[in-house]
């Protein structure tokens, strides 16, 4: 395969380098950043684009922090993993304002009047409270960016270190009892409450009776859950549960469904967020950097102010709008997963004392299809002073934008997990509002993803 020099210039949405073939065309090659020269091979080519491998880098960027390894050796996932934080953090701050002008189509006096910098992360290692493991061969880890093997990866740049022990726990049991019955780790936890849920994953799309029959055997003729809790117990925690469950498919890995089972203990575990009780139950959505998340959430927090009435649309098992909600604001939770709603209801007795959570309801509803105009006529709740969505990286779809500028409450805002999505919306919603801030916020680091809260005023 012939072999070419290439010069990085710029960093793509996924944190690729970006960089130009000879013959002119763009190409994407990970594991390189700008100001690198790399030697590469074209794995795929399109009219519009390549894809390249490097397999060399002949002159280093000042920002990287690591030598370069190959990306079929490299666990996925992590494209900073080499990059200095200051540069990661540019790259994200830059990100979301090269989205709002390109995308978005708003003018750079505008976005320099109202970009704020970047909420950076205090400690940007070992910050992740929620780790996807895959099981390959008895071993551990992560995969490959493009690959099912698994890879190198720093564990100290993401997972909190009882995670590192409990994995190397699960692995010395693969060791002396071999099994091909789980393919996936999960491990969940709280460096507050000193609480951790542990769940072995399957694939196996044999009946499920046996299948988890065979994994409650495995369990407990090797003493697989005395050894993790012994691990915990060692490093000052509470093994709350041990689980198992059977996801057929991508889909459901992804999702974190499928049929679940406790083996031992409970199916949550307890976080301390914004001086508040939550309880995070298994395969419910929770940020997974709590201090990170607390600094979003301060901000969402300054963008309800007073107001009177919240609508916390996509609002999960709760979180975002129960750390925000003061003393007499009235809070409505709407959430089309129902495990989900029943997480906020019991989150809304752990946070909150009886006469706040009496000012608390949680609706079980895709908001795309809520009838906000009948709720208020109801007189069951009044119409909101502030609106606060969380949407998935898919961004609000046409029918909320629009269901937003009709209920017209004086302030929004807007929670995003994609800033292209993030600009598109705001294009259509700068019609009926103006926007007053926008703060990028670094949930990820070493990863390429940035969060962003944006405030939002009505105008008319």
């Amino acid at each position: 395969m012939e072999r070419i020099e290439i010069t990085v210039t710029a960093t793509g949405s996924e944190g690729q380098g970006i960089g130009s073939l000879p013959s002119g065309k763009i190409c994407f090659v990970s594991g390189v950043f700008p100001g690198e020269k790399c030697i590469c091979e074209v794995v795929s080519e399109t009219n519009k684009y390549a894809v390249c491998e490097a397999v060399e880098v002949i002159e280093e960027s000042p920002e990287r922090t690591a030598p370069f390894e190959p990306s079929d050796e490299v666990s996925g996932g992590l494209p900073f993993a080499c990059l200095s934080y200051e540069a990661q953090l540019r790259y994200k701050q830059s990100r979301v304002r090269e989205c709002l002008s390109r995308i978005g189509g708003f003018d750079q006096a505008l976005l320099e009047s109202v970009m704020k910098p970047i909420l950076s992360a205090d400690n940007p290692r070992r910050y992740r409270n929620h780790m996807q493991y895959a099981i390959r061969d008895g071993h551990v880890g992560l995969l490959c960016a493009k690959s099912d093997s698994l890879g190198k990866y720093d564990e100290e740049l993401i997972e909190y270190e009882i995670f590192s022990k409990i994995k190397s726990c699960v692995e010395e049991t693969f060791e002396r009892a071999p099994t091909w019955l789980f393919d996936g780790l999960v491990l969940r936890g709280s460096l507050r409450t000193n609480e951790v849920l542990a769940e072995l994953v399957s694939s196996d799309d044999g009946p499920h009776e046996i299948v988890i029959r065979d994994a409650g055997n495995y369990i407990g003729s090797t003493g697989l859950y005395g050894a993790i809790k012994s691990v915990c117990e060692e490093g000052g925690f509470r093994l709350n549960g041990l689980l198992f469950r059977i996801s057929p498919n991508k889909a459901s890995k992804r999702t974190r469904t499928g049929i679940r089972t406790v083996i031992e203990g409970v199916d949550y575990y307890d976080e301390i967020f914004c001086g508040r009780k939550f309880r995070i139950k298994a395969g419910s959505f929770f940020q997974v950097n709590t201090e990170q998340a607390e600094k979003l959430a301060n901000k969402a927090s300054e963008a309800a102010g007073d107001a009177g009435v919240i609508y916390d649309l996509y609002c999960g098992c709760g979180t975002l709008g129960l750390a925000v909600k003061k003393k007499g604001q009235k809070l409505l939770g709407i959430e089309v997963v129902p495990e989900a709603v029943q997480s906020a209801k019991i989150n809304r007795s752990l946070s909150l004392d009886d006469e706040e959570a009496s000012e608390c309801e949680f609706i079980c509803k895709d908001v795309l299809k809520a009838d906000f105009a009948q709720l208020i006529k109801s007189g069951k709740f009044p119409p909101p002073d502030c609106i606060i969505v969380d949407p998935p990286r898919k961004g609000l779809d046409i029918g909320v934008i629009k269901k937003l500028e009709e209920l017209g409450a004086p302030s929004i805002c807007y929670v995003s997990c994609d800033p292209a999505t993030l600009a598109r919306d705001l294009k259509m919603l700068t019609r009926y509002y103006k926007i007053l801030e926008v703060t990028p916020a670094d949930l990820f680091p070493n990863a390429a993803h940035v969060e962003t809260v944006i405030k939002l005023q009505r105008q008319d």
